[in-house]
């Protein structure tokens, strides 16, 4: 009775690390390269479907860094421009909404460059 307990513990341990192993092997596979530039992660996130969502969120942040920095640009040009019409209160209030607009574009760089870390740290962990 006792042999056949251990070996029915003995069979559970080997099935749960054989899962553990298959699973991280998957997973190892879905993980982005360290070290990428920017067309190299382009190409491997086309490579790898698995990874579509980490590489989506990437792209995503990068269309708002960029929409940010044209609103940044269009504040800048509203602000010289009253200011040498002489209109006071007008480049007050698009001095505000330029800070709002640096700083909406401060948070989304360092959103993507958090989601890009992200995406490297996973493939220096899957290595491991």
């Amino acid at each position: 009775m006792l042999n056949s307990k251990l070996a029915a513990l003995a069979a559970a341990l080997v099935l749960a690390v054989g899962s553990q192993a298959s699973a991280q092997s998957t997973q190892a596979t879905l993980k982005a390269p360290a070290h990428l530039t920017r067309a190299k992660l382009v190409t491997w996130c086309k490579n790898h479907p698995g990874a579509t969502a980490d590489c989506k969120e990437v792209r995503s942040d990068t269309r708002e860094v960029r929409s940010d920095q044209k609103e940044v640009r269009a504040d800048r040009k509203e602000v010289k421009s009253d200011i040498k019409n002489g209109d006071k209160k007008e480049a007050k209030q698009d001095a505000k909404e330029l800070k709002s607009d640096r700083k909406d574009l401060r948070q989304d760089s360092t959103d993507r460059r958090r989601d890009v870390r992200d995406l490297r740290k996973d493939r220096k962990d899957a290595r491991k």
